[in-house]
């Protein structure tokens, strides 16, 4: 059912960290980059692997998430893709590489959400 969920508050949000939270059995990761808390699905649109657990590790700096899967590279807030399928684990990978590791799926943009802080609370509108 769509609405405005609490996921927090502004304090649990630190600037340039990425946490993952679940909201009706749904994963979503919220960063926070100045003053802004952005919040996306937990999924990166290649391969659909979480953007949180795997072999390149969590990275989040400047508002932009990493897959660490195939290294794609996100603006949190705007979901806009900014590096698709560059490498593997962590790893980048020759720029002839970049199709065969895409699996012929075309660049996309994350899944966002809207997050509305509200005096110190923090709600994500599903």
């Amino acid at each position: 059912m769509p609405g405005r969920v609490r996921i927090g508050t502004v304090a649990e949000f630190s600037d340039g960290e990425l946490h993952t939270v679940e909201v009706d059995g749904t994963s979503i990761v919220v960063g926070a980059s100045g003053d802004a808390v952005c919040a996306a699905l937990n999924r990166c649109p290649h391969l659909g692997l979480s953007l949180t657990k795997g072999p390149g590790g969590t990275r989040f700096s400047d508002g932009e998430v990493v897959c660490p899967w195939h290294n794609s590279r996100f603006d949190l807030a705007s979901g806009e893709n900014l590096d698709w399928t560059p490498g593997v684990a962590g790893r980048q990978m020759p720029r002839w590489s970049r199709r065969m590791i895409a699996l012929g799926k075309q660049p996309a943009p994350l899944t966002t959400y809207e997050v509305v802080v509200d005096g110190n609370d923090v709600f994500v509108v599903l």
